[in-house]
C-alpha cells in the first residue's frame, strides 16, 4: 500500500513537472512570436491576464478573439490564436472545452480583422442606443454619461475615493461629484471639535448614513474659525490627518487575505489555488459545484458551492488578494450571479473594466500595490471609458471591505438574499438549531 502511495506521488509530481515544461515551451514560443510582431513583454503579460479572465465567458474562438481586440486593439490579432492555445490545458483541467486547433487554424487573420471591424461598428451603434437609455433612466444614480465618461474625470473621481478612506466608498463618490476638488470633508459637529464652524452659505454635501437617511457634510473651504486662537488651520489639519490618509503601497497583510478567503464560502464560492498556468495569469471565476462548509449559527454546515474562484498557485499573497477582489467584482457587479434574471447585459470589456476598477479601489484604499491602474488606462485609449455603473462599483467595494474586516453573517450575503432555495435551506437549519436549544 505504501509503495502505491509513493508511486502515485511520483506520478503527480511528474505530471506537474510535465505541465510546467509544456507551459514553459508555449511561453517561449509566444514570447518569440510577440517579439517578432513588436509587442512588448509588458503588454504580452496584460494580454495573457485578460485572456484568462475572459476565456470561460466566451463561446468559441471567434468571440474570444473579438473580445481580445476590443480591449487591446487590432494590432493584437496576430497573437489571438497563440493565447487561445496557451489556455487549452487550463480549460481541460476545469472540464471546459475550447474550439479545436484544426478548427481555429482555418480562420485567417484577414477574416478575423474584417469581422472585428464589422463588430466594432455594430457595438458603437449599440452603445449609442444604450447611452440614450441610461440617460433616461432616472433610477440610476450615475452611469457615467457625458462628462463622467471622460477618462480624466473618471480618474479624478476614483482617485478621490481611493484617497479618502475614512469615508465609505459610496459617500466619497457622492462628495466628489457634488464638489469636485474637495479638500477635506467632515460633519458640522466634527468641525466644531477642530474649533471651526460652518459658514452660513456653505455648500451642503449630501451623504448617506448606515441604516438611516442622509447627513450633511462640509468641505474645509465651507468653514471658518469659531475662535481665531483655537481654530485649526488647513495646513495643521492636513498634517494631523496625514497618517490617516497617507498609504504606503506595499504587500497585503496575511490576516486580511485570510479573512477574505474565509468569507468566500458564505457567498457560495469554492476557493481553489491549484491553477497551473503561466506566471502572468492570475485567476478566474466560473459557475462550479463543489462541497463547501458555511457557518450557520454556531455550526459549520455542508452545502454545495455556486461558483469557484481559481487562483494561480504561483502568485504572491498580494497578487492573490487583488485577483480575488477582481473576481468578486464580477460577481457582486452581477456579471454572473445567483439569479440569471438579475445578471446585467454588458460587453466583456465593460465587465472587465468594472471588475478592474473594483480591485483598484479596494487595493488603493488599503495601501496595497497593484497594477490595475495600468490596466484601467488601456480601456480609455480614446479618452472615454466603457459604459459602467459607478453605483454598483462603489457598493461592491464597500461589501468587499466588510468581507476583509469581519466574518460575514450568512443572512447578509447576496447568496442568501438572492437564491430562494439556499434561503430555505438556511432558514430550515436555523429552525432546527433553535429547536435543539429548547
Amino acid at each position: 500500500m505504501a509503495n502505491n502511495d509513493q508511486s502515485n506521488k511520483k506520478r503527480i509530481v511528474s505530471d506537474e513537472r510535465m505541465h510546467e515544461l509544456r507551459q514553459q515551451l508555449v511561453e517561449m514560443l509566444l514570447d518569440d512570436y510577440a517579439d517578432k510582431n513588436g509587442i512588448s513583454k509588458e503588454m504580452l503579460q496584460i494580454a495573457r491576464q485578460y485572456a484568462l479572465s475572459i476565456v470561460f465567458h466566451t463561446h468559441g474562438f471567434m468571440e474570444f478573439a473579438m473580445s481580445m481586440m476590443d480591449y487591446l486593439g487590432e494590432d493584437y490579432c496576430c497573437i489571438c490564436k497563440d493565447l487561445y492555445y496557451e489556455l487549452y490545458q487550463v480549460a481541460l483541467t476545469r472540464g471546459f472545452y475550447l474550439d479545436g486547433r484544426e478548427e481555429v487554424e482555418k480562420i485567417g487573420e484577414d477574416y478575423l480583422l474584417n469581422c472585428y471591424y464589422q463588430e466594432r461598428e455594430r457595438k458603437r451603434e449599440v452603445e449609442r442606443e444604450r447611452e440614450e437609455e441610461f440617460r433616461n433612466n432616472v433610477d440610476e444614480l450615475q452611469f457615467l454619461i457625458d462628462e463622467c465618461r471622460n477618462s480624466d474625470r473618471f480618474k479624478q473621481i476614483i482617485d478621490f475615493v481611493g484617497k479618502f478612506n475614512y469615508l465609505a466608498p459610496y459617500n466619497a463618490m457622492l462628495v466628489e461629484m457634488q464638489l469636485p476638488g474637495a479638500k477635506f470633508v467632515l460633519t458640522g459637529k466634527k468641525w466644531r471639535e477642530y474649533g471651526r464652524r460652518v459658514k452660513p452659505n456653505a455648500q451642503q454635501l449630501i451623504t448617506l448614513l448606515p441604516f438611516g437617511p442622509i447627513q450633511c457634510m462640509f468641505d474645509f473651504s465651507g468653514t471658518e474659525p469659531i475662535d481665531e486662537e483655537n481654530a485649526i488651520e488647513e495646513a495643521e489639519l492636513m498634517k494631523e490627518w496625514d497618517e490617516v490618509l497617507k498609504k504606503v503601497e506595499g504587500d497585503v497583510k496575511p490576516e486580511l487575505l485570510n479573512q477574505l478567503i474565509s468569507n468566500l464560502p458564505s457567498y457560495g464560492i469554492y476557493y481553489d489555488e491549484s491553477l497551473l498556468a503561466a506566471n502572468t495569469c492570475g485567476g478566474y471565476l466560473m459557475s462550479y459545484n463543489h462541497n463547501i462548509q458555511v457557518k450557520i449559527g454556531d455550526e459549520l454546515v455542508k452545502t454545495t458551492s455556486r461558483f469557484m474562484i481559481s487562483v494561480n498557485h504561483k502568485l504572491s499573497d498580494t497578487e492573490k488578494f487583488r485577483t480575488i477582489c477582481h473576481e468578486l467584482g464580477h460577481l457582486l457587479c452581477r456579471h454572473v450571479y445567483y439569479n440569471k434574471r438579475k445578471e446585467r447585459f454588458l460587453t466583456l470589456k465593460e465587465q472587465e473594466f468594472e471588475a478592474e476598477t473594483v480591485a483598484w479601489l479596494v487595493c488603493k484604499r488599503l495601501g496595497i500595490s497593484n497594477p490595475s491602474e495600468q490596466y484601467l488606462a488601456l480601456y480609455a485609449k480614446e479618452g472615454q471609458i466603457p459604459l459602467c455603473s459607478l453605483d454598483l462599483i462603489m457598493k461592491t467595494v464597500t461589501e468587499i471591505e466588510e468581507m476583509i474586516r469581519l466574518e460575514t453573517p450568512i443572512k447578509t450575503t447576496k447568496w442568501y438574499q438572492t437564491d430562494k432555495d439556499f434561503k430555505l435551506f438556511i432558514d430550515d437549519v436555523l429552525k432546527k438549531q433553535k429547536r435543539k436549544k429548547k
